[in-house]
């Protein structure tokens, strides 16, 4: 059994926080919100069959997560089939080899900046494994990796600028708008790319130096490649993935104003041939995906199964082997899709069941006036349970802005400063979770690795807020 938990730590450490959330439930009273007004219920407990019924309903709630999952292990697994995707990553590791900590911090600015201003930082995750291939043949250690991708990803969480699954909820929610208080966005992206490059350049030499063992493994194990193995077509539908998943998830016209995008869909959609909308009839429901900046993430989805086919075709791979590699794809997801369910249920229960109403109103009333301190703590406490921003705004931020009246306008701020930064270390964080299964990384390597940054980061968010309130 203990050899059993070291090798699922993670299956462990999310587990151990959904008892403790259901734990929560049986000691403290529900509470709600109306305006600034709390009323207390009785304490209503999660019994056996809420547990298993709320496990269950996951499945339902978080489909498209699960699904997402599962066509990203397949497109990544077809990639692999191809051989020309190993040969694009040993040519790329071949020309940087020398030149990785240049090469780690382009790449983790590049993540991290892309995640501050696309609608959803779930499209950044399925550009990684490609990343986490080159460090791999970079010869680079696991901590390093992680640190790369998923942790450049939650840099790009903190310093959030115009992220619609971020900054987002706080406009359509919270009466603020894109730009505002865009000083301390810029201040915290800045700040912790700078802290959290700090420790990994630090740590990669150090690496290089003792040349440890632990070094990334690859996933997705790719065809042997000959010297007739064709490069051309993976880079040119890679690329060309990449390129669209990038133009259909930015804020084009939320945020930027430009709406080319909504105008060509629109005549997509309306043009006519001998008096009927032909590319209509052909393209199917275009509703689904609308116009660039408005994609969902069943879009992406599409867009992986189609560069599937395309890769397919160019290879000459028969539909047989496709449809293997899409299974192998699927069964190492599986892993993920647990872990998943698991950190989502500690959302359902934190939901479900508002304990933490009641735990953020007995912290508020410790003084008679708005404490800054006290806030920001407050702010980390539903973060520490509620995965996606959104459910920490739903949790406590109607509450924030009409108590508070009079800081209304700093409080989106300071929830996204806290959300973000609790996102580097509880076991609620999926993408901290995915990256660390992935990976291979135990939760208490991480902690060992990161713990510097977030004391760092947790003075400095005191410290803006101090300015600001």
């Amino acid at each position: 059994m203990k050899k059993f938990w070291e090798k699922h730590d993670l299956v462990k450490i999310a587990g151990i926080m959904v008892l403790f959330t259901v734990l929560l439930t049986w000691i403290i009273p529900q509470g709600y919100w109306s305006g600034s007004e709390l009323t207390i219920t009785e304490i209503t407990r999660v019994g056996i069959f809420d547990f298993f019924t709320y496990g269950l309903l996951g499945m339902y709630y978080f489909t498209v997560l699960v699904t997402f999952l599962f066509v990203l292990g397949g497109f990544y697994q077809v990639l692999g089939k191809t051989g020309g995707y190993q040969k694009l990553t040993d040519s790329i590791a071949k020309k940087l080899k020398g030149k990785e900590i240049v090469f780690t911090l382009v790449v983790s600015f590049i993540i991290a900046a892309l995640t501050a201003v696309v609608n959803d930082y779930f499209i950044i995750l399925t550009f990684l494994p490609f990343v986490i291939t080159i460090l791999s043949k970079m010869k680079l250690d696991k901590i390093t990796g992680l640190a790369t991708t998923f942790g450049s990803v939650l840099v790009g969480i903190i310093g959030s600028v115009y992220s619609a699954k971020i900054v987002g909820w706080n406009v359509s929610n919270l009466g603020t708008d894109y730009n505002s208080f865009l000083w301390v966005k810029l201040v915290l992206f800045a700040t912790s790319f700078i802290i959290f490059s700090v420790l990994n350049v630090l740590h990669i030499r150090k690496n290089l130096k003792v040349k440890k063992a632990d070094q990334i493994n690859e996933i997705f194990v790719s065809e042997e490649v000959t010297k007739k193995t064709k490069i051309w077509p993976v880079v040119t539908i890679f690329v060309s993935f990449i390129l669209i998943s990038i133009l259909a998830y930015l804020p084009w016209e939320t945020v930027f104003k430009v709406g080319i995008f909504a105008t060509a869909t629109e005549w997509v959609k309306t043009v006519e041939i001998l008096g009927a909308p032909i590319f209509s009839y052909i393209l199917g429901s275009i509703e689904s995906f609308g116009a660039f900046g408005s994609w969902d993430l069943f879009g992406i989805q599409t867009l992986m199964i189609l560069a599937t086919l395309l890769l397919k075709w160019a290879y000459k791979i028969n539909w047989n082997d496709y449809l293997t590699a899409f299974g192998e794809g699927f069964k190492k997801s599986a892993k993920l899709v647990v872990i998943l369910l698991l950190v989502y249920n500690i959302l359902e229960f934190s939901v479900m069941f508002p304990v933490i109403p009641t735990i953020i109103d007995w912290i508020m009333s410790l003084t008679s006036k708005f404490n800054v301190v006290l806030g920001t703590i407050a702010g980390f406490i539903p973060s520490l349970f509620s995965v996606e921003y959104q459910y920490t705004v739903q949790l406590v931020g109607n509450y924030f802005v009409t108590t508070y009246a009079d800081f209304a306008s700093q409080f989106p701020i300071l929830l996204q400063a806290t959300y973000g930064l609790a996102m580097f270390f509880t076991p609620a964080s999926f993408v901290l979770l995915m990256g660390l299964s992935y990976l291979d990384v135990s939760y208490k390597d991480w902690l060992k690795y990161i713990w510097k940054f977030l004391i760092a980061m947790f003075v400095i968010i005191v410290i803006l807020m101090l300015i600001i309130f």
